[in-house]
């Protein structure tokens, strides 16, 4: 006979696993400025909309705005690793982004 509690704990168990795949994942792929150069960063602005909690809205996807990000991150000699807090802060957006991309076909409005 299965016991009603193994099958809900394991379901529980299962359930928080999955969200920590989800949530490791999210910051993986929206480790932008941590994990890439400023190339790379200056390509995901033109397709995919810009990093920076400054250019979210109608400048996020401006060839200017992504030009300008790019002068900035090259003349910047910051060390990566400090990044990761505002990679952290922008997964939402990246990811919400990264959604409409593949959902919608079409470029985030935000």
């Amino acid at each position: 006979m299965i016991d009603p509690l193994s099958v809900v704990s394991q379901f529980i168990r299962k359930r928080k696993m999955n969200r920590l795949i989800a949530i490791t994942s999210l910051l993986f792929i929206s480790g932008c400025a941590s994990m890439h150069s400023p190339y790379d960063m200056y390509e995901w602005c033109v397709n995919l909309g810009s990093s920076r909690l400054t250019s979210i809205g109608s400048t996020a996807q401006n060839p200017a705005t992504c030009q300008r990000e790019l002068q900035e991150d090259l003349e910047d000699q910051t060390p990566r690793f400090l990044y990761i807090p505002r990679d952290v802060v922008m997964a939402p957006v990246t990811a919400a982004r990264l959604a409409w991309n593949v959902l919608g076909l079409t470029r985030a409005p935000f």
